[in-house]
């Protein structure tokens, strides 16, 4: 059985990913106490591990590998950090729509340290496994809020605090993939652009901000008249992410890829 570890499986797509019945899952979540579909699915499934590590937590980290290594003999064939910072409260904020200073550098930490240092510390926590495992392979959960170019293009200047940490997260994946080419690696990040995570969401999700949310459809819209910004099941997600991760080599490391080619995979 091919071996994943996945950074954020509580819920979700994090979730919808351990569920694949052909792969060893590690499933790392901050709170076992506090993940009951994790913790549901491993009862019933002897393939599926869950292991308590919080993403900014390199010690935690660091140790949720070696429990992997105890199980897999010191490899991993897969690396998926699914873990995110995003506070329904902040996250249409551009950068001057916060009260005070305060709470503009509390946002944005917290923020910088889940969205981009928590994936530096699980890249660096399983390399050793990765580098003995049989494909190699990093993918890390991005999204077009991070892409210059089309922050420019739509005049896009909310989610202030996601959109800037998600534009490093993807310097680090590149970073990441510069380095480890010579060993081949295949290191990339994806969009799942808009995804129906309700049934096992624990906060108001990003759906429910109606208001800033169709005005940024509005904006996308007008530069490109062909988006479709409806929920996509999340099992229809991740089945074309999981065929999109089997697909790709050591040639495709170090790139970006979008929503709408995650949609257009045919399953």
């Amino acid at each position: 059985m091919p071996s994943y570890a996945v950074v954020g499986a509580s819920r979700g797509i994090g979730l919808e990913i351990a569920m694949n019945p052909v792969n060893v899952v590690f499933a790392l979540v901050r709170d076992k106490s506090n993940s009951p579909h994790i913790s549901t699915l491993a009862s019933s499934h002897v393939n599926v591990f869950v292991v308590e590590a919080d993403a900014i937590d390199h010690r935690a980290l660091t140790a949720a590998a070696a429990e992997a290594a105890k199980v897999t003999g010191g490899s991993l064939d897969v690396l998926i950090y699914n873990a995110a910072h995003m506070d329904i409260t902040y996250l249409f904020h551009s950068l001057t729509d916060y009260d005070n200073g305060d709470q503009l550098d509390t946002e944005i930490t917290k923020a910088f340290k889940v969205n981009v240092l928590g994936a530096v510390h699980s890249v660096n926590a399983f390399l050793p496994l990765l580098r003995e495992g049989a494909t190699k392979k990093v993918l890390i959960m991005s999204s077009e809020a991070g892409d210059r170019e089309l922050t420019r293009q739509i005049q896009f200047s909310t989610m202030g605090a996601y959109g800037l940490t998600k534009a490093a997260l993807d310097m680090v994946m590149a970073k990441y993939a510069v380095q480890l080419k010579k060993e081949g690696f295949t290191i990339f990040s994806v969009s799942p652009g808009p995804t129906d995570t309700t049934d096992t969401a624990t906060q108001t999700t990003i759906a429910a901000s109606r208001p800033e949310l169709e005005e940024l459809i509005r904006q996308w819209k007008e530069v490109d008249p062909n988006l479709d910004p409806t929920l996509k099941p999340v099992d229809e997600i991740v089945r074309k992410m999981l065929k999109l991760l089997a697909s790709l080599g050591p040639a495709d490391s170090g790139t970006f890829r979008p929503s709408e080619e995650i949609r257009a995979i045919q399953i």
